[in-house]
């Protein structure tokens, strides 16, 4: 048999497919450099051995995994705190609208009372009441980092304690010993200073549990103001609102899900609104941007609803990688850069499963052929990695040239 015909050792097919993805990795540097360190280790103990068992891929896609569970929760709290300030920039936005239409029109003292006047003021109460929403969210991302950072401190010093628990039993334990000796290995381990980290994560679980309490006020603060803007035959009852829940951790109490009541009763602008309307025609020049309000004002609450919770998704995913998302953090602040590495991320770890099937598939095939196989894949229209697929062939071009000088 020519020895082009021959087929290809399963480490071969599995290197050329890692080599290629860790290239791409290192170009766009999608990971970071313990990570990739680690990585290019494993490829080298890759040719220790001939079972074919795809272990570096499937690490390789274990570590983009985790990775892309990191950007992805960059990307999600950017994504629902950018989109709570504009909410709040286009509420104003509309608000002043209204303000302008007010100044072109002479309203009389019972027009203005009527409706104009309160409609303003309560429009205004609710973005101020947006905005401190806006800003305690800001706030609350902030304090569940700091709990973040503390659980995983707190962690550590439990484990440190933990271990040498086991290793004053296993070497001190070992021998027969006086009643003081046992009591100075227990006083010894209890004496261990953990408790500066368990106080610190104490105080960060109560201040985020009480930001989210007061969140959760504000919100149901807002929902009942957009209430009265809406029709009263659609208007729900108190007790079938949605409610929102926001966790602080699994380390910590969980607030309780009752929902807050409202503190205040507000104005019924709705009814306002359609009073006036009949007492006053000319107030018929401001029905078309008052009800534009009023839909905004229902959306602004169920946008503000979502936010909640895809925050609450998102935060814990900082919570099952707390290390890494800090060191991803503070490695790469830009958030567009985060987008696009998530991107590629998203991309090379379907083409790693797809290819990964491949390699243990079809163990007659040489070496050449399944280089070509692997381009062709590569190639492909409309896959999950299409947009990656120039990047990847270049890839492989520098993974072939280096696996073929491997002595």
């Amino acid at each position: 048999m020519r020895l082009e015909d021959k087929p290809a050792e399963p480490q071969y097919r599995e290197a050329l497919v890692s080599m290629t993805a860790l290239a791409f990795i290192e170009e766009h540097a999608l990971l970071r450099a313990d990570q990739l360190e680690d990585a290019k280790n494993s490829l080298q103990a890759l040719f220790l051995h001939t079972s074919g068992e795809e272990t570096m891929l499937r690490k390789l896609i274990d570590i983009l995994k985790t990775t892309k569970q990191i950007h992805q929760s960059f990307a999600s709290i950017s994504t629902v705190l950018s989109g709570i300030s504009r909410g709040v920039q286009t509420v104003d936005a509309k608000i002043v609208a209204y303000k302008q239409a007010l100044a072109t029109m002479t309203l009389s003292a019972e027009e203005n009372a009527a409706f104009a006047g309160p409609f303003l003021s309560f429009s205004q109460a609710l973005l101020q009441k947006m905005g401190a929403f806006d800003d305690n969210m800001r706030q609350y991302v902030e304090l569940r980092e700091t709990e973040a950072r503390y659980a995983s401190i707190y962690r550590i010093a439990m484990d440190a304690r933990e271990r040498l628990k086991q290793r004053l039993s296993g070497v001190l334990g070992s021998k027969a010993g006086s009643e003081v000796e046992n009591r100075i290995r227990r006083n010894v381990v209890s004496s261990f200073d953990y408790s500066e980290a368990e106080s610190n994560l104490q105080f960060a679980q109560r201040d985020a549990h009480n930001k989210a309490e007061e969140i959760l006020e504000q919100l149901e603060d807002i929902r009942a103001m957009c209430q009265m803007a809406k029709n009263p035959s659609m208007r729900e009852k108190s007790d079938d609102s949605t409610g929102i829940s926001m966790t602080v951790s699994s380390y910590s109490v969980t607030p309780t899900n009752k929902k807050p009541s409202p503190k205040v009763e507000y104005d019924d602008v709705f009814t306002l609104f359609s009073r006036a309307l009949r007492a006053h025609p000319r107030l018929l020049h401001l029905k078309d941007i008052v009800l534009e309000l009023f839909r905004l004002y229902q959306h602004s609450y169920g946008m503000l609803s979502l936010d909640c919770n895809n925050l609450n998704k998102a935060i814990e995913t900082m919570f099952d990688n707390s290390e890494a998302y800090f060191e991803a953090k503070e490695e790469d602040k830009d958030i567009r850069s985060k987008r696009e590495k998530l991107k590629m991320i998203e991309g090379l770890i379907p083409f790693l499963e797809h290819t990964a099937v491949i390699v243990m598939q079809d163990g007659t095939l040489s070496y050449g052929r399944f280089s070509r196989r692997i381009s062709d894949v590569i190639s492909e229209k409309r896959t999950p990695w299409a947009h990656i697929s120039e990047h990847l062939l270049r890839s492989k071009v520098q993974a072939e040239a280096d696996l073929s000088t491997r002595l």
